[in-house]
């Protein structure tokens, strides 16, 4: 299983997964990833002609689409945002190889658990009595 981000603009941007609706992206120093990532190597997928605004615009855009309550580790995860980063930037997405572990989750849904495949519903007991002793009171 493998972890991805886009590296631009001294930045390497991620997408992650949290109970909220508000963005699951976020940057780290390129080639250091997250937490508990070992850095293996870095694929070159293609280069943007776009502006540094514009760029800017890119991961705003993506930074409300991909929401940390949106991710799922098979079908809405680091590689699925790096890929649609990657394209919105150069019209290129990076090796399908990528996320090929994911792919054969969804084709064997009966052997993974749901959350993998979909989001938890808000409706969930147990994360709204989380959510609500993280929150802090008003």
């Amino acid at each position: 299983v493998f972890h991805s981000g886009v590296e631009i603009l001294d930045k390497e941007f991620n997408f992650g997964g949290h109970e909220y609706n508000f963005t699951g992206v976020f940057c780290v120093e390129p080639k250091v990833g997250p937490p508990g990532v070992v850095f293996k190597e870095t694929i070159l997928v293609g280069f943007t002609t776009k502006t540094d605004q514009e760029i800017n615009q890119v991961i705003q855009t993506l930074s409300k689409e991909f929401t940390g309550d949106s991710y799922t580790l098979l079908t809405r995860n680091c590689n699925h945002f790096s890929s649609e980063m990657a394209y919105r930037l150069t019209g290129s997405r990076p090796p399908a190889w990528i996320n090929r572990a994911a792919k054969l989750g969804t084709m064997f849904p009966c052997v993974v658990p749901q959350g993998w495949v979909e989001p938890p519903s808000a409706e969930d007991e147990d994360m709204v009595r989380d959510r609500e002793t993280l929150l802090p009171r008003q």
